[in-house]
């Protein structure tokens, strides 16, 4: 059994635009639990991703343009993927994406071929946050012998989302349980999205992530046998939701999507940086503001988190980047990082944009790549 470390996560860059004219982008303060709403089932937006051809599949290693190599070969649904979350159980990848109630797909390798199998929320989820709403960034995790997908629950330009978790003794669609919002309170601090669950072992502390823009990557932290289906509450009023990633510079960009993995002496923060989602006709962020992955390290879970040059990621802006566009990459992020299975190397997992096929939703593929480790930090590499 391999736990993933991703999550990852989807933003749109319409954020930007909307910040200073969308009356949703307004401080929304609760200081009080948010109750789940009512079951209200949502539907199905897509039956699912549906695999079509690459115009340039794929083939052999990957090619390496300037700082990185392409992501790995992918057969199969590598299409209409956003912000996956890997698991490997008994020979099986199990992959969880945005959108379509939380698609799942099966493959025997991470390479696919990948098959869609079914919503893992099939009537919808029980939080109600506005009319048009979608299933974002799941993260899925394992404890004892239950499964765990936290989400998120958001639209467009929405600060007050709310992260939801659903429950399953199987990965198979039709099994989930929802259990609705983990009950983490709205502030003007932060937006529950992108959630993500860390414990080192089944008697080490939970380390609950989440967050995007504002003030960017927040962290809670639980007792080992916590109930990670509603603890909002008690966070809460305990002081327990800290600021640990954070870029308050002027014009800012997007920081989003944080997920911890652990190797060897250090504790690893990798997150998403910069505009995901635009196209040509809404306008092309400019090269230094597209979407990239970067990473962060402390000696504990908590932090303090430094980047490879000493700078604070809380206090001083800082993050090295590790995977930018290239070639015919544009824009990767979402990522996960979890140990493969068949030969014991780090392997980061994440979305991006083909130019050559389009920039449109259904454009975002699926791609991985291995990581090496040179003086305690990752570096991306051919295979």
């Amino acid at each position: 059994m391999i736990q993933d470390s991703g999550p990852a996560r989807f933003m749109t860059a319409l954020l930007s635009a909307f910040f200073i004219t969308s009356a949703t982008f307004l401080p929304f303060v609760v200081k009080s639990t948010v109750a789940s709403p009512l079951a209200i089932p949502q539907p199905n937006p897509y039956a699912g991703p549906e695999p079509r051809p690459l115009p340039n599949p794929q083939a052999g290693l990957p090619l390496v343009d300037g700082l990185y190599p392409d992501p790995e070969p992918c057969r199969g649904n590598c299409s209409w993927i956003h912000d996956p979350s890997i698991w490997y159980e008994d020979g099986t990848y199990w992959r969880f994406s945005t959108s379509g109630n939380i698609a799942v797909a099966t493959a025997p390798s991470l390479g696919g071929p990948w098959r869609y199998e079914g919503a893992l929320l099939q009537n919808g989820t029980s939080i109600l946050v506005v009319d048009g709403q979608d299933i974002w960034a799941p993260s899925v995790t394992k404890r004892g012998d239950t499964y765990y997908c936290h989400y998120s629950v958001s639209r467009f330009g929405l600060q007050n989302s709310l992260i939801g978790v659903a429950t399953s003794r199987s990965l198979e669609p039709g099994s989930w349980q929802d259990h609705g919002s983990v009950g983490l309170p709205l502030s003007h601090k932060y937006n529950l999205i992108d959630p993500f669950v860390f414990q080192e072992t089944p008697g080490s502390p939970i380390f609950f992530t989440f967050g995007s823009f504002w003030q960017d990557i927040f962290q809670v932290e639980l007792f080992p046998d916590d109930d990670i289906t509603a603890f909002g509450d008690w966070a809460y009023q305990n002081g327990r939701i800290i600021n640990i990633i954070r870029n308050d510079t002027k014009n800012a960009l997007v920081v989003e999507g944080a997920i911890m993995y652990k190797e060897k002496d250090f504790y690893y923060l990798f997150y998403s940086v910069g505009h995901c989602c635009r196209t040509p006709e809404t306008g092309l962020a400019s090269d230094n503001q597209v979407y990239h992955v970067v990473v962060c390290r402390s000696e504990t879970p908590k932090g303090p988190f430094y980047d490879r040059s000493g700078r604070s990621c809380l206090e001083a802006n800082g993050g090295t980047t590790i995977l930018a566009s290239h070639g015919d990459v544009y824009a990767p992020g979402g990522q996960g990082v979890m140990v493969h299975p068949e030969n014991g190397r780090t392997v980061m997992y994440y979305h991006y944009v083909r130019p050559s096929v389009g920039y449109g939703a259904n454009d975002f593929f699926f791609g991985y790549n291995y990581l090496d480790w040179e003086d305690g930090w990752p570096v991306v590499a051919v295979a």
